[in-house]
């Protein structure tokens, strides 16, 4: 099987472990937000005087010879410096990609202390026995369950995250991998709340996390009747971070075991073009045409949100040998016996029986099957989609199935 070269990241739990080490974490994490505010001060006046724009290798210069004149910048490693400075660009580039496509630009801001969390070390990394090798400062304990994924993968960069008053790394490491293989097998994917659904037949349900979800109301409830920036309103802010963590945490872990095992089934998985963000648009409307049905509007917008359908799919773009997207219309109401596209078929969430021919059968698995057969039927006219292994080749056309033909009913 052939081998492909690409990045992989690995998350360590950071254990400082000396006072040094802990006061060299937040002193240089103070340091790279000051010069991260200092260069982005520095490209807005360079603008405003010139006119042209200032780029990341134009700061590196100036940061050499900052160096050479402020003792106190040199004490700090130089990797982690362009790090802070590499951080900006990429905020520039995102700001001048938005602004093409004509989104919400969303210029880059000044950090304060509560917004600017980690340190960006660019080159350098090295990893050994369990320590973190961290340029211009030395060694420091790693830890992680299982140890490291890619024993044979060579550490390009790295990422010190702070939250909660504990720190990891994100150590990126250069590895290959065998490319995902293509079994012939097309899969279609139905996206519900709180599920997911495959054209096989298997329901993938999200983990109950009712009693997080209400500790977390409470929390916040609780936190907007407090006195703002006083003790008690702080540490109720911190039990809410810490709960919202692990909501999103086991949310990304369903995520990748349901990613992977979609992508050891099939060679190919469908799954519809879905705008959430319009999707999730709140129903509260104006003044003037104010909206109807807004708290159920509210309530399915975060169901759909806490599912993560969109992170769902980036997980499966670069897992899956083959990911393409198909058009929505019709795939939750179209029988996959008779073809017959009916709203009343529909009757709830899960139940689906088809007012035509009688059909009945789980409603997100019906619709997972309409898509697979609206994929084998539409493969040709549709790119890959994402990045990783479905970006290495064009999606391919399938023949359609002779006995259950309805992509065409289903579009």
């Amino acid at each position: 099987m052939a081998l492909t070269q690409t990045h992989r990241q690995v998350v360590y739990r950071l254990l400082p472990q000396t006072a040094g080490n802990w006061q060299w974490l937040e002193t240089t994490l103070e340091a790279q937000r000051q010069l991260y505010n200092a260069a982005l001060e520095e490209r807005i006046d360079f603008r405003r005087k010139t006119g042209k724009s200032r780029t990341y290798f134009d700061q590196c210069k100036a940061l050499t010879a900052c160096r050479a004149e402020l003792p106190d910048m040199a004490g700090c490693g130089i990797a982690v410096q362009r790090g802070t400075l590499k951080r900006l660009d990429e905020a520039f580039k995102g700001f001048l990609s938005r602004l093409k496509k004509g989104a919400k630009a969303g210029f880059p801001k000044f950090k304060g202390k509560a917004f600017f969390d980690s340190i960006a070390i660019v080159s350098g990394v090295k990893v050994r026995d369990g320590t973190l090798h961290i340029p211009g400062f030395g060694p420091m304990t790693i830890r992680r369950k299982g140890g490291n994924p890619h024993p044979d993968g060579r550490p390009v960069s790295a990422v010190l995250k702070r939250a909660g008053g504990k720190w990891t790394a994100v150590v990126c490491y250069a590895v290959e991998i065998e490319e995902p293989a293509d079994n012939g097998h097309v899969l279609g994917l139905d996206r519900n709340c709180g599920q997911v659904a495959d054209s096989d037949g298997e329901l993938h349900a999200m983990p109950h996390m009712s009693r997080l979800e209400a500790r977390a109301g409470r929390l916040q409830r609780k936190l907007s009747r407090q006195q703002k920036r006083s003790k008690r309103r702080e540490r109720t802010k911190r039990h809410l971070a810490k709960v919202r963590r692990k909501i999103a945490s086991r949310r990304r872990n369903w995520h990748h075991h349901v990613s992977r095992r979609l992508a050891a089934k099939a060679g190919t998985v469908a799954v519809e073009s879905l705008n959430v963000k319009a999707m999730t648009k709140s129903a509260k409307g104006t003044v003037e045409e104010p909206g109807t049905n807004v708290p159920q509007k509210a309530g399915l917008n975060r169901v759909i949100l806490n599912t993560g359908w969109t992170a769902l799919k980036r997980m499966l773009d670069y897992k899956a040998a083959n990911v393409i997207t198909v058009p929505a219309r019709n795939t939750s109401r179209t029988c996959h016996e008779c073809g017959a596209a009916e709203a009343a078929s529909r009757r709830t969430r899960d139940d689906f029986i088809c007012v035509a021919c009688g059909h009945a059968a789980h409603a997100d698995i019906n619709a997972a099957r309409n898509i697979r057969c609206v994929a084998r039927g539409r493969a040709p006219e549709h790119e890959a989609s994402g990045i990783g292994a479905s970006a290495r080749r064009e999606a391919f056309g399938l023949p359609t199935s002779p006995t259950r033909e309805i992509s065409a009913r289903a579009a």
